[in-house]
């Protein structure tokens, strides 16, 4: 069940160790925080308080919170790095993006490291787009000046 989100933790890692940098070593820092922390309370309150869907099984598991706090934030690092900077070219980017997380996200649920409850595939596209929309700006208002 751990197997997968480890495994592709671990590609992901040395995807980050590898690539290019275009973002400095204080955005990847921000960015890894503000992305871990929206994915974990997130993940809270679908899970925990609307009990839509459960990681790993039932409760509080150390495991799971590990993954929230590194798997969702190395996707981010790894989008940002690479992220056009035109809004159309983003466009595009961010489906093939919405696209690559469901299949991610259903591989998850074929591995039983994610349970569905009342939550609907369907209701994670639309989620993830408005996640990459958010991470557009965040990164912009990173590097406004004056900020």
């Amino acid at each position: 069940m751990y197997w997968l989100p480890y495994l592709t933790l671990f590609i992901n890692l040395v995807i980050i160790l590898v690539m290019p940098k275009n973002l400095t070593k204080q955005e990847i820092y921000i960015s890894w925080c503000v992305i871990a922390l929206i994915n974990l309370s997130t993940d809270v309150v679908f899970s925990f308080y609307f009990k839509l869907y459960e990681l790993a099984g039932p409760g509080v598991q150390l495991g799971v919170h590990m993954i929230e706090l590194t798997l969702g934030a190395s996707f981010g690092i790894i989008f940002l790095n690479f992220m056009p900077e035109k809004l159309r070219p983003f466009l595009l980017y961010a489906a093939a993006w919405s696209v690559i997380s469901m299949i991610f996200e259903l591989a998850f649920v074929k591995v039983h490291f994610l349970n569905y409850f009342t939550w609907k595939p369907w209701y994670s596209p639309p989620y993830y787009f408005g996640a990459l929309l958010y991470m557009r700006w965040h990164l912009w208002f990173l590097r406004k000046p004056g900020s």
